[in-house]
């Protein structure tokens, strides 16, 4: 049946593919082909090296699993800008609810629009952010 040979070559070729692909699922085929390949050079049945094979494979990906898809999650990724969401600012420019103005909020100068017409000087707090305009109220309506 089959050979230390291909044994040896099917681990190779699970880690190669488990490099390519970083999925944390063929380096478990490879741990097992590795061990029925030691099951081999030892004169085990070859029937116990694929059983050895497949139980060993499997074991590891069911223990693994979980770990993996911790690790591989992309973590949600955000704008730099929506760290400004909560921040308070100062009006540059009076904000009319028609026409917007500009805000100053951590050292940028940003577009602004509100529902209510906010004066220069006056404080604000961006609610949220759209494109490239702050959504801001004034501080004492918070």
């Amino acid at each position: 049946m089959a050979g230390i040979e291909a044994w040896i070559v099917l681990a190779g070729l699970c880690f190669i593919g488990e490099m390519l692909t970083t999925s944390f699922f063929l380096l478990w085929f490879g741990v097992g082909a590795s061990i029925a390949a030691v099951l081999n050079y030892m004169g085990f049945d070859p029937i116990m090296q694929i059983l050895a094979f497949i139980l060993i494979s499997i074991v590891l990906l069911a223990v693994s699993r979980p770990l993996a898809q911790k690790i591989t999650k992309e973590p949600p990724r955000k704008a730099a800008s929506d760290r400004l969401i909560g921040k308070q600012g100062i009006v540059m420019e009076d904000i009319l609810p028609d026409t917007g103005g500009v805000v100053k909020v951590e050292g940028d100068v940003w577009r602004a629009i509100s529902t209510k017409k906010i004066l220069k000087d006056n404080k604000i707090i961006v609610k949220k952010i759209e494109s490239v305009k702050l959504y801001v109220v004034p501080v004492e309506s918070e």
